[in-house]
C-alpha cells in the first residue's frame, strides 16, 4: 500500500484550519457581545497598518451582529442590524 504523505498533509492541515476558523468565530462573537460593543454608538472597527514590498496597506475590519430572522414589521428579506 502506498501513501501519498503530501495529500495527508494537506487533509490534516484543512483539519487544523477548520477547528481554528471555528475556534477564532466563537472567540470573535464572545467578543462582540461583551460590553464595549453593546451600543451601536460604540466604536466597531478596527485597523492593522503594515508595509510589504514598500507599500503601506491598511486593513480595516467594522463588525456588526445581523438577525437573519425575517419575521418583524419590515417584510424585506434583507438582514437587519441588532443592538
Amino acid at each position: 500500500m502506498h501513501r501519498d504523505l503530501e495529500l495527508e498533509n494537506i487533509a490534516g492541515n484543512l483539519m487544523i484550519a477548520e477547528y481554528q476558523v471555528d475556534k477564532l468565530e466563537q472567540r470573535l462573537s464572545e467578543h462582540i457581545r461583551g460590553a464595549a460593543y453593546r451600543s451601536f454608538n460604540a466604536i466597531k472597527t478596527s485597523a492593522h497598518t503594515f508595509k510589504y514590498n514598500d507599500k503601506w496597506y491598511k486593513l480595516s475590519i467594522k463588525v456588526e451582529e445581523l438577525s437573519l430572522d425575517s419575521s418583524g414589521s419590515d417584510n424585506n428579506d434583507s438582514p437587519r442590524s441588532q443592538s
